[in-house]
């Protein structure tokens, strides 16, 4: 197999196994007295919003990238299931980024499974997503491999509630076709090197 030939094998296994920031956040409020989430351990039920200033979503996936000001968000009730060691599976739900108008929505993320990772104790907790998708005007079609995490910190306990303040960032590899192409790309360079 010849340099040439390696090469294109190792950027195209690179490709494939790397995935892109759709869009992400910092903290926007460090604050716990001013929480994103709260979960609530007696009915096993995670919400989140912000409706607040200063959340900024920098969107470098985006069909055309940048950041939107003053964003907003709101999840739906998201029921949780313990399956021990402070972790809790759940089935489907929502989270939908606005920007400072609410009726304005830019980014959807749809999920079918998640994982809150709560330990007891110390360590760090997150909230995230594998089996998801991400729609938005500006968001790119045929997206795979989409992935979602808040990463939770400022835990506050407050009778069985306990709120956090998060960061966040979703992720998703090449669209499909652009993919294939390289798999065709590759094909032909095989083919070509083997009738020489």
């Amino acid at each position: 197999m010849n340099k040439f030939l390696l090469s294109a094998i190792v950027v195209a296994a690179g490709v494939f196994a790397s995935a892109g920031t759709i869009a992400t956040f910092a903290d926007p409020s460090n604050n716990q007295n001013n929480p994103l989430f709260v979960f609530n351990t007696s009915t096993n039920i995670l919400t989140g919003s912000w409706t607040g200033t200063g959340l900024t979503v920098q969107t470098p996936g985006f069909n055309t990238p940048g950041s939107i000001a003053d964003a907003k968000f709101v999840t739906s009730n998201i029921s949780l299931t313990s399956v021990g060691g402070g972790v809790y599976n759940n089935g489907s739900g929502t989270i939908t980024f606005y920007t400072s108008d609410v009726n304005n929505p830019f980014l959807v993320i749809g999920f079918s499974g998640a994982t809150l990772f709560n330990p007891l104790g110390f360590g760090a907790s997150e909230f995230s997503g594998s089996i998801v998708s991400l729609i938005g005007p500006d968001v790119p079609t045929n997206l795979s491999g989409e992935q979602f995490a808040f990463s939770f910190a400022n835990p506050a306990q407050n009778g069985p509630n306990v709120s956090y303040t998060a960061a966040f960032t979703s992720s998703a590899v090449p669209e499909p076709a652009t993919m294939t192409a390289l798999g065709l790309g590759l094909a032909a360079i095989m083919r070509r090197r083997r009738n020489k």
